[in-house]
């Protein structure tokens, strides 16, 4: 295998500026496919963390109960409320559930008005004091959010505020509907307008959270979501069903995830809404969901996304393939003197075909490492580059791109690529090794 090793590498090395072109073909293909799929799962990424940012975490736990049947609704209202505030954090912590942070919140969807304007906003009532990472991620554009411990603060997004062309300072009225379902009005005063990180940002506001329980008449102490974040969110999944069976185990009645996934695999979380729009009950009925749950989207982004990236690599190492099948054919006819002497000095005919498979295999790995490499150089100098593309940002983080590339992915086109090129020239290395000696020494070129 040495001498095969050594001849291949010599063979190389003789037609320099042939292997070199060959080489960065393959480089090429590798450099553009590198970066498109880093830059791809990059963008999904950032909007992975913007949705799970805006909705507090990977993995929620929300309460549920039933309203006073009426005429028109004979199970009753359903009314998404967790009344008591420590049992879900005991639970996860009794059970030695290991997140990076947890919250606890309350949302309502309603309208802000303000000066005869009016704007659809998602109202999140956070304790502000309990969520430092919350805070630190606003990027204040003017406001000051010391003032967040005022009752009625309101924090906005640039792009809310200028839509209801109001300045720090202004109060402004929310109307929604009580847990209850009974119209509401309040008031809030905006202490401070945030820089928009995505489109999801935008469209949020957000309120302190005993300030937003007492307008939808829920306890002080209670919320509607439980959410935590996770450090590795592939086990989001793992995680939402392992915090469902406890709950579960622990007497507390709870919808059914692997109904739903079974029901609707596709998109879970509705089947979850529809078990509990579809049956009664007394007290508190719990769901659990992950962010994959709620936005199945993301993982079909991400699966179509490799999918189009291999098939990229595909299409470059095919076409790249064609030239090195070709170009190993006329190889042959150049060396077919020196085959019959290999030949005639002890070489087998399986050697003589292994050194043209080893000359591709390491014109092939030669290329792919290079390309890498200038992926990855290309990656680091494109990630410095800040975009103020408002249609773009919620795919960038703070406005730059992000890459991000997968072991497996990486390791899977490498794979691809050692197939193609072992199909490439594997008639040239059948016909090498069938070669007779006498015939090879005979022939005039």
């Amino acid at each position: 295998m040495k001498e095969i090793l050594q001849l291949a590498l010599r063979n190389l090395t003789r037609q320099k500026r042939r292997s070199v072109m060959l080489a960065v073909a393959i480089g090429f293909g590798f450099f553009v496919v590198t970066v498109i799929d880093g830059l791809a799962s990059g963008a999904v990424q950032n909007l992975e963390n913007q949705i799970t940012q805006l909705v507090g975490g990977t993995v929620f736990i929300q309460g549920s109960e039933r309203g006073p049947a009426t005429d028109r609704d004979t199970k009753g209202k359903l009314m998404t409320v967790i009344r008591d505030p420590g049992y879900v954090r005991s639970l996860l912590e009794k059970n030695n559930i290991k997140y990076s942070y947890a919250s606890q919140y309350t949302s309502s969807n309603g309208q802000l008005l303000f000066n005869s304007k009016r704007v659809i906003a998602a109202l999140m009532g956070r304790n502000f004091e309990e969520e430092p990472n919350l805070v630190k991620s606003f990027e204040v554009l003017s406001g000051d959010l010391n003032n967040l411990s005022q009752r009625n603060a309101l924090v906005l997004s640039k792009k809310t505020a200028d839509s209801l062309k109001m300045q720090v300072g202004d109060s402004v009225l929310y109307t929604t509907q009580t847990i209850n379902g009974q119209n509401t009005v309040g008031e809030f005063t905006l202490v401070a307008i945030i820089k928009d990180a995505g489109l999801m940002s935008s469209m949020s506001a957000y309120v302190r959270q005993d300030a937003l329980n007492e307008l939808l008449e829920m306890p002080e102490n209670a919320y509607d979501t439980f959410a935590i974040v996770l450090a590795d969110k592939k086990q989001q999944n793992k995680v939402a069903a392992r915090i469902e069976q406890l709950i579960r185990d622990d007497g507390k009645l709870v919808t059914s995830r692997a109904e739903a996934l079974k029901a609707n695999p596709q998109n879970p979380t509705v089947s979850i809404r529809k078990q509990l729009k579809d049956s009664s009950w007394e007290g508190t009925k719990y769901l659990v969901v992950s962010l994959n749950d709620a936005v199945p989207q993301l993982n079909q982004v991400l699966s179509v996304v490799h999918i189009v990236t291999t098939i990229i690599l595909l299409v470059i190492l095919i076409i790249v393939m064609i030239g090195i099948s070709n170009t190993y054919r006329m190889i042959l006819y150049e060396r077919i003197r020196e085959i019959g002497t290999m030949r005639a000095l002890g070489m087998t005919g399986k050697d003589t075909g292994r050194v043209f498979t080893t000359e591709a295999l390491i014109l092939s790995f030669t290329g792919a490492v290079a390309g890498f490499v200038l992926g990855l150089s290309g990656m680091a100098v494109f990630g410095l580059f800040r975009f103020n593309s408002d249609t773009m940002s919620f795919f960038l983080n703070n406005g730059h791109a992000t890459f991000v590339l997968s072991p497996v992915s990486i390791a899977g086109q490498y794979v691809l690529m050692i197939v193609l090129t072992i199909l490439a020239v594997h008639s040239t290395a059948k016909n090498a090794s069938t070669i007779s000696p006498a015939a090879a020494l005979r022939t005039v070129k």
